[in-house]
């Protein structure tokens, strides 16, 4: 498990969800990046894109 700490990131775009969607997908072996307190842009995007991701976990708290 790879953690991504974004809460002082202001703004992510879908380029930069792509990339965080493209890296997890090659993490393989179960693996995946929890992503704690992202924008409220990423977390739509994520949603919207890609919504049933295994490699991508979102965290709120």
């Amino acid at each position: 498990m790879y953690y991504l700490e974004l809460s002082d990131v202001t703004f992510v775009d879908v380029a930069g969800a792509g990339a965080l969607a493209a890296a997890a997908g090659q993490l393989g072996d179960g693996r995946r990046f929890v992503v704690r307190r992202p924008p409220a842009a990423l977390r739509r995007t994520l949603d919207l894109l890609w919504p049933d991701h295994a490699g991508i976990e979102v965290s709120v708290s």
